[in-house]
């Protein structure tokens, strides 16, 4: 599972030819800078062109994608949404751009959970203020997830449980560190609305969980209808899918503090599982923090997957039963500022982290319209992997002989990943493992691109060589533990610049 995120503390250096915005925003009373306050540059057709987040000192840069009219529209919990008026970018200038933001009483301390379900999430009164302020947290996480910034030491584990959810064994956990993308992503959400979150293959079943940009897209608040809910100290915007669904779905609530209308956490459970399968367990839980320079970021994780068997009964239709579950999650142990100043540390940590290496030099998100979701996968794959592999660290690279970055790349002929390997470190490609009869493949060697198993070695041609950042091998102890039987062959694993 990945994990990044990054709030604009450095202002990055743009090309001459970029149509800029530079600026800042302060409190319209106090005349004090409004960090962590979500931006958007919208055309004149209403479709969003360039995010940013303020930094400490409310300032921010958005790069408009050519010249043109634009406005400027913000939002940060406790004050009035603001548009700005119409700025006329021209090729090559910068604009320079302050405003003052108008704060407002918190509304939700006055929401009424009266448990009315909507489905359009604008029309209730109740629900279109909730939405309002959830919509701005989960905008801020999926543009945080798109680019690096904040040096992560992340724990990771994986677990089986019985059928009555109790631990089988130790867990299985790992730690990795650097500038990580985020922990999860989901399927593209009309993926998810034409096939739904679990699907099944002959090898298993697939489940997907909602991730910021699903939880904003379209699609999803096409399929689902919404309600408020209440419990001491939070108010709940809850979603179930609208009346019609089929498919299996998720439902849920995205929880937020009520005194400070900060989202917490979201909890979803799967519905209409395949083959009748009832298990009301099954879900997953995320949970979200707003770091002090304004960025928010996913700090927990987990998703629970139920193992199902058919159970044969005399005189009865086969149906599937539970006979235990698989977990599948992580923790932020500790989160740091490219500078080295300590972000967050979980009460966990018992040893000091080594300072984290210069970070890359960002550089601006790609422009999306308003209502694209990022192409990604929030992925917990039952059969194949029930966690998802993040892109590589930056900083320093890796010269150990399991592992191959793309800076050793530059010089080589080869034309996909297969080329790379076979002329750095031609041995990864032969099998070493034992078969097993059950499953005759298990003793060949398995790829897995940005987390996905693709096949044999032969699939790695699919794999452009400029496409490439980081290869690794994965012996087959290190295999099967990691990815369950099967691997007994070894796994290659590919990290490419979509991941």
């Amino acid at each position: 599972m990945r994990l990044i995120w990054l709030v604009l503390s450095v202002l990055w250096t743009v090309s001459l030819e970029a149509q800029t915005v530079r600026g800042q925003l302060v409190d319209s009373i106090s005349r004090s800078p409004l960090s962590g306050a979500f931006l958007t540059l919208v055309d004149q057709q209403g479709v969003e062109r360039a995010r940013a987040i303020t930094n400490d000192a409310g300032e921010f840069v958005l790069v408009a994608p050519a010249a043109g009219t634009y406005n400027l529209r913000s939002k940060r919990i406790g004050f009035q949404p603001y548009v700005s008026p119409a700025l006329a970018l021209e090729s090559g200038a910068t604009t320079t751009y302050r405003a003052a933001i108008d704060p407002i009483p918190l509304a939700l301390k006055e929401i009424v959970v009266a448990g009315e379900r909507q489905c359009d999430v604008e029309a209730g009164a109740s629900v279109a203020a909730l939405w309002g302020e959830v919509r701005e947290a989960l905008a801020a996480v999926a543009w945080s997830s798109r680019v690096s910034g904040y040096w992560y030491d992340l724990t990771h584990f994986q677990r089986e449980l019985s059928a009555g959810a109790k631990r089988i064994r130790p867990d299985s956990t790992w730690h990795e560190v650097g500038y990580h993308q985020a922990p999860f992503r989901s399927a593209p959400a009309a993926q998810l609305e034409a096939a739904g979150y679990v699907v099944v293959a002959e090898d298993g079943w697939t489940y997907y969980g909602p991730d910021a940009e699903v939880l904003l897209s379209t699609p999803f608040l096409r399929t689902h209808c919404f309600e408020t809910k209440a419990e001491k100290g939070l108010v709940g915007l809850a979603f179930t899918p609208a009346r019609g669904r089929s498919l299996p779905d998720v439902k849920g609530t995205l929880w937020v503090d009520r005194e400070n209308a900060e989202l917490r956490y979201l909890e979803f459970s799967y519905t209409r599982l395949p083959e009748r399968l009832t298990e009301p367990r099954a879900g997953g839980r995320v949970e979200f923090m707003r770091v002090p320079s304004g960025a928010w970021i996913i700090r927990d994780w987990v998703i629970r997957m139920p193992i199902a068997r058919t159970v044969h009964v005399p005189y009865q239709e086969d149906v599937p039963h539970v006979v235990g579950f698989r977990e599948a999650g992580g923790s932020a142990v500790e989160i740091k500022m490219p500078d080295g100043t300590l972000v967050y540390r979980s009460e966990t940590v018992t040893a000091a982290v080594p300072p984290p290496p210069p970070a890359p030099a960002p550089a601006p998100a790609p422009a999306l319209p308003a209502s694209t979701a990022a192409p990604a996968v929030v992925q917990s794959p039952e059969a194949q992997q029930a966690e998802s592999l993040r892109a590589p660290a930056q900083g320093k690279v890796s010269r150990d002989f399991s592992q191959l970055q793309h800076e050793e790349f530059d010089k080589s002929m080869a034309v996909d990943a297969y080329g790379l390997i076979e002329e750095f470190r031609p041995n990864w490609l032969h099998s070493r493992g034992p078969s097993s009869i059950l499953d005759p493949g298990s003793g060949e060697v398995k790829v897995y691109v940005d987390g996905f198993l693709t096949g044999g070695v032969n699939t790695l041609h699919n794999v452009s060589k400029l496409d490439v950042q980081r290869l690794r091998r994965l012996s087959g102890p290190e295999a099967t533990g990691r990815y369950g039987q099967g691997h007994a062959g070894g796994v290659i694993e590919v990290w490419t610049r979509h991941s």
